[in-house]
């Protein structure tokens, strides 16, 4: 049989604890930085007047600031 005092024992017991610790941190971390797809059928578009940034749906080509009421376009980006 091993031989244990009490302070060892103690210590080992800590360092068990603190290693299954670390362990259970460093998987929760790594489940949360994961990548979440999310589908939705808004978009963000900014106002071309107000330059407030709100959500309306894909669809929609011309959409209302909530901010200034003023009707705005869908924004098109030109890839370079």
């Amino acid at each position: 049989m091993i031989a244990l005092s009490s302070a060892e024992a103690a210590m080992l017991y800590l360092c068990i604890t603190m290693i299954s610790l670390l362990s259970l941190w460093g998987y929760q971390h790594y489940q949360s930085r994961r990548k979440k797809i999310i589908t939705t059928s808004q978009e963000l578009f900014v106002c071309e007047y107000c330059h407030f940034a709100y959500l309306s749906d894909i669809a929609k080509d011309v959409t209302q600031c909530q901010q200034c009421l003023c009707y705005n376009k869908h924004n098109t980006y030109k890839r370079r």
